[in-house]
């Protein structure tokens, strides 16, 4: 009886200690908790999801309905026609058409066929830790540290002034302004700089893939006899196959947007023979400076480029899904 009585009076509680909270008061916790961290998500959303909608969402659809519209400046009126796209093709001039399809493709093909093979080996010599990694991490990361404008700025200077009156004073050979469009080299220079400027977004994509493959499977193909070349094409590349399809399917829209640099270079005064769609597009947004009435065609444009780029997007999906390699 004794021992009875110890135990109760030892697990019930004394007169000033609080008893435990009931089961109703336990689920208020949980629900008032649940409530503040919906408030902090909320909070968090908020503004990313405006600004989709808004730079996003309503951009967009106010540019394809605009592509239907013509806007009378004087009166303000708006009427509604198709005559947008008939009045684009007029104002741009067949020569210019085709230039600007030519080095809109031929810079696309470059970047697709130089800088992704070279950004993968790169990625794959800093991933395997080999010498003389870390300094080649520096350089190409070097253009996504400064300011493009400084990059330009400096890259100019070396191609115009720099290296010609280097060659002539050491070899006393003469090389032309590789910058000016009259020599020829203009649009390959500045490939060669936007190529070298892509690397570090790439590599840093592309060794981020790498460094969550596990160390197994190349211990594995190692005792398996593979050599480095062996494992980087039947190992790495396999693995880090979704994101480099990623990369190559949104670079198709690339196509009609990427100006390689040469607002950059040249401001507004690009040669033609060097133009690109993106170049074109951007300078004709910036030279309407709120002419509205010019808007409408510029959208038109803009929309009939994304009706080539859709088949081409998805005709480049069907491709890396069909033929691309398997991580099994």
């Amino acid at each position: 009886m004794e021992e009875t009585s110890i135990r109760t009076e030892l697990c019930e509680p004394e007169g000033n200690a609080s008893p435990s909270p009931s089961g109703r008061e336990k689920k208020a916790s949980v629900l008032k908790g649940s409530q503040k961290d919906l408030i902090f998500y909320i909070a968090l959303m908020a503004w990313p999801v405006l600004q989709f909608i808004v730079c996003y969402i309503w951009v967009n659809v106010s540019s394809f309905v605009m592509a239907f519209q013509e806007i009378n400046v004087a009166t303000g009126i708006t009427t509604w026609t198709f005559q947008n796209f008939g009045n684009i093709i007029l104002e741009i001039s067949w020569a210019n058409f085709w230039t600007m399809t030519w080095n809109s493709v031929l810079s696309w093909a470059l970047l697709l066929v130089i800088s992704i093979p070279l950004g993968l080996l790169f990625s794959y010599y800093i991933y395997k830790k080999m010498p003389g990694s870390i300094f080649f991490r520096a350089v190409l990361f070097l253009p996504s540290i400064v300011s493009a404008i400084v990059m330009v700025t400096m890259f100019r200077y070396f191609a115009s002034s720099a290296m010609p009156s280097f060659f002539e004073d050491l070899f006393h050979v003469k090389i032309p302004n590789v910058l000016d469009p009259a020599t020829g080299y203009a649009f390959w220079t500045v490939m060669f700089y936007t190529i070298w400027v892509g690397f570090g977004t790439s590599v840093l994509m592309y060794s981020n893939g790498m460094s969550g493959i596990d160390p197994e499977l190349a211990d594995a193909a190692h005792i398996d006899g593979a050599t480095g070349i062996r494992e980087f094409w039947h190992v790495t590349l396999p693995l880090v196959f979704p994101t480099l399809s990623v990369f190559l399917i949104t670079s198709v829209a690339n196509i009609f947007i990427n100006q390689i640099n040469l607002y950059s270079f040249y401001g507004g005064a690009a040669h033609s023979s060097i133009q690109t769609f993106g170049y074109y597009l951007y300078m004709a947004v910036k030279r309407a400076d709120g002419d509205y009435g010019t808007y409408p065609r510029l959208a038109a444009f803009g929309l009939m480029l994304t009706a080539v780029a859709i088949p081409l997007t998805l005709f480049v999906r069907w491709l890396l899904e069909k033929f691309g390699p398997s991580e099994d």
